[in-house]
This record gives structure tokens, C-alpha cells and sequence, in this order.
């Protein structure tokens, strides 16, 4: 959080370019890896350090994080104001690097769905996964700043409710993978906690501006 309050106006002024990079760097590892579900044993070292918080959803779950947060937080802080200059941004960023965590899965599932067993972790996850998608597409074109001035203001925000039901899905997704699937129970926690501490400061910050509103 505290990169991208420091960055939000290289980000802001460079958001193209950023996005470039994004899109090289997700689309060079699906293709390095060739969709598998593992990283080769013949990437060199400096591309693995990459690789793995990428593959692994750590990169696109922590810029996710802050664009939770950010409409969590009290509107009449700096910092606050910062992030949300930049939240379209990171949104875009974090939906493209969700890709590069998220296709492998899905090609895999669709590959085995006549074979795979619905109830298993894998598959649980993979239709989170794919449910997530569904509902990240929308939200991630409109946050294109030139696709969201040709739509309606009211028809936007509402769009941008989407947004809860997308953060659920994602933290079913992380409950399923460290529960059931790898067994990471630190890790459960961990991101409980992240969302949990999220839920706590939207509900707050909601009330807050409805009793202002009366």
C-alpha cells in the first residue's frame, strides 16, 4: 500500500505503460510455461523470483488488497485521496496479473472436467476461479478510463458492486486452496484476517456516510 501511495503519480501520469508491461509480463509467463500447472525447472533464477507471487496469485491478491482498502478508508485523508487517484489503475493491473494466476486452472479443468471429481479442492476452485472472471471482465473494462466516460455515472457505480461479490469469490477461492487444497493454515488466516479487517472498515465506513446523508 504504502509503494503504491508513493508511486500513485508516476502510476497515474504512466498508466499505459504500466499496463503494457503488465500484459508483456503475464503473457510471457503463460506462454513460458505453456499452461501448465508448474513452473519449469529450466527458468532461470531471477525469472522464478517473478514467477511464483505471479503464478501464485500473491502479486494480483496484494494489489486487490489495496484496492479494497481504498474505498474502506476515511475519504478525508491524503493517503486516502492518493490511492483513489490510482484505483482504476491498480484495478486494471491487479485483473491482468489475476490472469496470469488464474488461466492455467482453468485450462486444466476444462481439460479433465469429464474426468475430475466436482467435489474435489481443484474443482471447487476452478469454478470460483471461473465465476470470478465472469465478474472481474466487466469491471475491468469499464475501469479503462476512456470506456468509462461513455457509460452513465449511476449505471457505473452500480456496476461497481460487482466488486463485493468478486472479493468473496476470491477469498472463497483462498479459503478452498489453504484449507482443503495445500493445507496452509497460517496462510488461512492470514488472509481471513485481511478480509475480515476489510469487511469491518467498509461496514463502518458505510454507516458513517448514511447517517451523514440523514
Amino acid at each position: 500500500m504504502c509503494i503504491a501511495i508513493n508511486f500513485s503519480d508516476i502510476l497515474r501520469k504512466n498508466s499505459k505503460i504500466f499496463y503494457g508491461v503488465a500484459y508483456l509480463i503475464t503473457i510471457s509467463d503463460l506462454i513460458y510455461r505453456k499452461f501448465s500447472m508448474s513452473v519449469p525447472q529450466t527458468m532461470p533464477n531471477i525469472l522464478r523470483i517473478i514467477e511464483k507471487p505471479l503464478s501464485m496469485g500473491a502479486l494480483s491478491a496484494a494489489i486487490f488488497v489495496v484496492v479494497m482498502y481504498t474505498g474502506a478508508l476515511d475519504n478525508r485523508r491524503d493517503y486516502t485521496k492518493k490511492l483513489m487517484s490510482v484505483r482504476a489503475e491498480l484495478s486494471i493491473l491487479g485483473c491482468i496479473f489475476f490472469l496470469a494466476h488464474t488461466i492455467p486452472y482453468c485450462i486444466q479443468f476444462f481439460k479433465t472436467i469429464d474426468k475430475v471429481n466436482m467435489s474435489s479442492a481443484f474443482s471447487i476452485i476452478s469454478i470460483l476461479t471461473i465465476l470470478a472472471i465472469i465478474i472481474m471482465l466487466p469491471l475491468w473494462i469499464t475501469s479503462y478510463k476512456n470506456i468509462r466516460k461513455k457509460i452513465k455515472a449511476k449505471t457505473w457505480k452500480n456496476l461497481q458492486k460487482l466488486a463485493y461479490i468478486m472479493y468473496l469469490l476470491i477469498y472463497l477461492h483462498i479459503s478452498v486452496l489453504f484449507l482443503l487444497w495445500t493445507k496452509k493454515y497460517d496462510k488461512f488466516i492470514l488472509y481471513t484476517l485481511v478480509f475480515g479487517i476489510y469487511a469491518v472498515l467498509r461496514i463502518r465506513k458505510y454507516i458513517i456516510q448514511n447517517k451523514k446523508k440523514k
